[in-house]
């Protein structure tokens, strides 16, 4: 991409370039993901996840001569975040110090960032991720942040160290006058395959110290994987069009296939997972590359699974998806009244039950996603929630109380409606679920249902879901090993934990 940014230089030009390169150390971070800190437990995330962003970012700017970036440093592996990134710091002084970060997990990389100032003002900070939605609030709070950049970033931060003037480079929050201004809009990447792999080689703990969420999980080596971007749908609780836009774009089949193939001969990679808002949003390229994923084409088994919505897949995709290694699907269906008004105008009960019954007829498992405690939620509606999820009977369910994120349309309206503060508590602002200790107290309420209220259904849902005899009859049935009866006598403790 560099070389698209100067394509009219000589290559004496070029030379001079990389010669007034004003940051070549570059060291790039994220804070500890993990929730249960909020409950007194460890910041780190006990699943954590690849850091894609940063690793992208990483490879990019890899293939700029004379830019040297440092492992990245995940603070899920850290003791005590701040001081890990201090030492990191004081050890390589960097140039340039790149944050990523999610709103619930911002605090901690705003204290990394002051401290990385404390030390050596000079050092550039610049913050990323689902976060820069709020880029003026923070820019406020933390004097030691110095750029915030928005949507995507890879080219923000090309042209960042490559010394170009802040001012001129599209994408950013910056500090002018005394003010925090926005640079102007930048356009999203449209050919995908311009974009390198991840760079795997800089995270210190790939591929085994990062675990999928359970229970998507075999016990293969893992990764996470990404084939698109952006998603056109304007669902009410998703803030995406923040940072990826509503332009879906794709990598060519061909592109993503030499990708699985690096990752295991590099890595020994034979599971993946899809982090793509919408999977198979492009039918006519997700058939294409589901052909090339066959074992026979492929040249291995790989098991694989993903998330798409209910009114994206038909039988013919799902038996292709089978053929091709996937294991198990992931819908959005949220609720058992409003799913057409929350999925954006589009998805409705009928396509939910197509959608539930054609996977399982493909031998692919399923997870239904179900939100409680939208702001016109009422006891009724949620109970039509409930006996929806029971009637689909999805192989694993989630039910999460209602999070207005920040930058979404249900965030707006709260705030609008006075049903939640605009403030800077973000580390409320996280998935309340089983499996943290309990269900977390609600940032948004509604009109007719307190948090406790809002609490006590999201654990009712759990236990009526879970705890059907023909529920656990199925999960009896399906037990071939040690290893299964473990795993899910594990997930009926939690279960049981959690929903008292």
């Amino acid at each position: 991409m560099f070389l698209l940014l100067f394509g009219g230089c000589s290559l004496n030009n070029i030379q001079q370039i990389f010669e007034i390169l004003k940051y070549k150390q570059i060291l790039l971070t994220r804070p500890p993901t993990g929730s249960n800190a909020l409950q007194g437990g460890s910041d780190a995330d006990p699943h954590p996840q690849p850091p894609l962003g940063l690793a992208y970012l990483a490879g990019v700017l890899e293939r700029i001569p004379d830019v040297n970036v440092l492992d990245i440093l995940d603070g899920n592996f850290s003791e005590n975040y701040v001081y890990d990134v201090k030492m990191a710091v004081k050890k390589h002084n960097p140039d340039l110090v790149g944050f990523s970060a999610f709103t619930p997990f911002a605090n901690p990389a705003l204290e990394a960032a002051t401290a990385v100032k404390e030390i050596n003002p000079n050092i550039l900070t610049v913050l990323g991720g689902p976060h820069a939605v709020l880029a003026d609030i923070t820019l406020q709070k933390c004097p030691s942040l110095d750029i915030i950049s928005y949507d995507e970033s890879e080219g923000q931060i090309e042209e960042i160290v490559m010394g170009k003037n802040l001012e001129e480079i599209p994408g950013l929050f910056i500090r002018k006058n005394g003010k925090n201004v926005p640079t102007q809009p930048r356009s999203y990447i449209k050919n995908m395959d311009d974009l390198p792999y991840p760079a795997y080689h800089k995270m210190p703990y790939f591929p085994d110290g990062y675990h999928p969420h359970p229970p998507k999980s075999t016990g293969r080596k893992w990764s996470s994987i990404m084939w698109s971007r952006g998603c056109p749908f304007f669902c009410n609780y998703c803030n995406r069009e923040n940072s990826f836009g509503l332009q879906f774009r794709n990598q060519t089949p061909e592109y993503v296939v030499d990708h699985i193939k690096y990752l295991h001969s590099e890595y020994g990679i034979e599971e993946l997972t899809f982090y793509d808002d919408v999977m198979s949003l492009n039918r006519k390229a997700t058939m294409k590359l589901l052909d090339a994923m066959t074992p026979e084409k492929l040249g291995f088994d790989l098991v694989w699974d993903a998330e798409t919505r209910v009114d994206l897949v038909d039988q013919e995709m799902l038996y292709a998806m089978k053929d091709a290694g996937c294991r198990m699907m992931s819908y959005g269906i949220e609720h058992g009244e409003f799913i057409h008004e929350i999925k954006g105008g589009r998805a409705t009960l009928k396509q939910a039950e197509d959608a539930v019954r054609w996977t399982h007829n493909a031998k692919i498992e399923t997870v239904g996603y179900y939100m409680i405690g939208l702001p016109k939620e009422t006891p009724e509606t949620i109970r039509k929630t409930i006996d929806f999820a029971k009637k689909l009977n999805c192989t694993y369910a989630q039910f999460a109380i209602t999070m207005p994120f920040p930058g979404n349309k249900l965030y707006d309206e709260a705030v609008k409606s006075g049903l939640i503060q605009l403030d800077d508590t973000w580390d409320k602002f996280v998935y309340s679920g089983i499996g943290t200790g309990g269900v977390q107290t609600p940032v948004l309420t509604t009109q007719t249902l307190s948090a406790d209220d809002l609490a006590a259904w999201a654990k009712k849902a759990y236990h009526e879901y879970y705890f059907r005899p023909s529920y656990i009859f199925q999960k009896m049935l399906k037990i071939r090993s040690i290893k299964d009866l473990k795993m899910y006598y594990n997930g009926y403790m939690m279960l049981k934990k959690d929903t008292k």
